[in-house]
């Protein structure tokens, strides 16, 4: 099997080990490229076994309108005979894709593959946070550049620090029509708490794209564009090992308490295969139950749902822990989510939009139209 890169030992070791191997905190954002059209694009994609990854990365080059300007960060987590497949197309600008595979049996999930691609960061101006299979519109590039712009302007914090996040619509594998031609964006809404107690998100189409983005209340891992001073101030924790849920609302209290602010596009740029259909995840390993736990104490602390005593306090949080622009209790307040208390407001259920403004509001108001010509 391919050798892994990455030592595997305990918690704090390791996350120490692949921080330092990541890079982060010793690299700066390049003061070249300051204007759009020399700045530069870091896209950071962890991948599990997904022959989609190679599409993926070739899109990314194929519908940039400045292709010179991306560069990719791979972890890949495979078996280096049965994950042939995966590299059966090789990227189009290789010289613009970086590196760092794993054995599939050292995968440590998501977040922990998140943390080693930051590290193949080398001071790009934009950071593009994707999953390893999605797609993307002509020009997507100069569009999420614009987007950010805008949302600078809107901004009533400064420094500004927006980013554009939210669960992108589906594409599929098959049919005539595999990417959509629906540009209208979907915001992020609160759904539920699932029995382990982690928060579920949902995505509801806008009825009509908006003039600009418009504020969001939460972050999503499998889309995230912004300045690239974010790997600096809020980097992946490597000790998350082992968790899918719980990675989304950590990052997102991380993010927004050291002073980033989200925002939903006012189009849809990109979109993600929602199928997992053909493509494993990290969940069919046999998974030390003990190193799970010990990455929800982690994820809990960020939460403000556990506070364990100084003795018992997981390692490194205050790197990887909230920072100290805004509290906690803000962020629950403007997300209309209590995480200790597990409830969450109508208005985190709809993300924050207004009555009328999501498309499942049409339906909701034939259905009482209905009712009241029922009821006469």
């Amino acid at each position: 099997e391919t050798p892994a890169r990455t030592g595997v030992t305990r918690e704090s070791k390791e996350g120490k080990r692949a921080a330092a191997r990541a890079g982060i905190g010793v690299r700066s954002v390049s003061s070249v490229g300051s204007g759009r059209g020399d700045a530069h694009i870091f896209v950071c994609i962890p991948s599990y076994r997904d022959p989609e990854c190679q599409h993926t990365i070739n899109d990314l080059f194929a519908q940039a309108a400045r292709p010179g300007r991306v560069f990719v960060g791979v972890c890949w987590q495979v078996h280096a005979q049965d994950d042939a497949h995966c590299f059966a197309y090789p990227p189009s600008r290789p010289e613009q894709v970086r590196t760092i595979t794993v054995s599939h049996k050292r995968a440590r999930g998501p977040c922990y593959a998140r943390a080693l691609a930051q590290g193949l960061w080398r001071g790009e101006e934009f950071y593009l946070q994707i999953d390893s299979h999605m797609r993307f519109v002509q020009g997507w590039d100069e569009k999420l550049i614009s987007m950010l712009e805008e949302c600078v302007r809107i901004c009533r914090r400064l420094p500004a620090k927006p980013i554009i996040t939210t669960y992108p619509a589906g594409y599929s594998l098959s049919g005539k029509q595999r990417v959509p031609t629906d540009r209208r964006p979907a915001i992020l809404c609160a759904k539920e708490f699932g029995k382990d107690g982690q928060i579920r998100l949902a995505a509801k189409t806008l009825q009509k794209a908006p003039k600009c983005p418009i504020w969001s209340r939460f972050w999503a891992a499998g889309f995230a564009f912004s300045r690239a001073e974010v790997i600096l101030e809020v980097p992946y924790d490597p000790n998350l090992e082992n968790i899918f849920f719980g990675e989304e609302a950590s990052m997102a209290v991380r993010l927004w308490t050291n002073g980033w602010d989200f925002f939903c596009p006012n189009e849809a740029v990109i979109y993600h295969l929602w199928s997992r259909k053909g493509r494993p995840t990290f969940r069919e390993l046999k998974v030390e139950h003990s190193i799970e736990r010990r990455a929800m104490l982690r994820v809990n602390q960020v939460l403000g749902v556990s506070n364990p005593s100084n003795e018992n306090k997981p390692p490194n949080m205050r790197r990887y822990g909230r920072g100290d622009a805004r509290k906690l209790e803000e962020y629950e307040k403007f997300s209309g989510v209590s995480f200790r208390k597990k409830t969450i407001t109508p208005e985190a259920k709809r993300g924050g939009a207004g009555e009328g403004c999501l498309e499942e509001d049409k339906l909701t108001g034939l259905l009482n139209v209905l009712s009241g010509l029922m009821s006469e």
